[in-house]
């Protein structure tokens, strides 16, 4: 489960990083057109915004979650007991997962809504639909992660708990 977790936070992880890089050549390009030429690329503004925007926040979120890229706040818990440091470490693991649950569902909801419906972009004729599965899938990894790593919190192992982002 572990190899197969890994192998797909790497598809998405790159996916991310690709659809980053297109999103730059894009804009540049657009930019490009628009102020050299007086020719923008029409609908880039949209793809950028509903594609490439999307697939580079939702797909790396699992190796955000990985690597430690949370925001915490510590200062409290820092000086609480460890018995009672481990419980609330283990109930913030267990509702993150919920959490991230509930995002799943609701976000592949919305999806199905906008597949049915048939939304597309403004200005081309370009289905919304595939957009809004980036979002579920990309917090489907990062549930899993979470998810695995309960059995990690007791150590102190969790990625949701780390204190800075590991160097290699």
């Amino acid at each position: 489960m572990q190899k197969l977790l890994n192998g797909c936070e790497t598809v998405s992880t790159y996916a991310a990083a690709i659809s980053t890089f297109i999103m730059m050549l894009l804009t540049t390009a657009d930019a490009g057109g628009r102020y050299i030429f007086n020719r923008p690329i029409t609908g880039a503004y949209e793809i950028t915004q509903n594609y490439l925007m999307v697939a580079a926040v939702f797909l790396a979120m699992s190796y955000a979650y990985r690597h430690g890229a949370n925001i915490r706040v510590t200062f409290l818990v820092d000086h609480l007991p460890r018995g009672v440091k481990l419980v609330i470490n283990y109930f913030v693991q267990l509702f993150s997962l919920f959490y991230g649950g509930v995002l799943v569902v609701a976000t592949f909801k919305q999806f199905l809504r906008a597949n049915a419906t048939g939304t597309a972009l403004s200005s081309i004729d370009f289905p919304l639909g595939p957009a809004y599965l980036l979002v579920p899938i990309g917090l489907f990894f990062m549930s899993l992660l979470m998810l695995l790593d309960i059995r990690k919190v007791r150590k102190g192992q969790s990625s949701l708990f780390q204190e800075e982002s590991p160097t290699a």
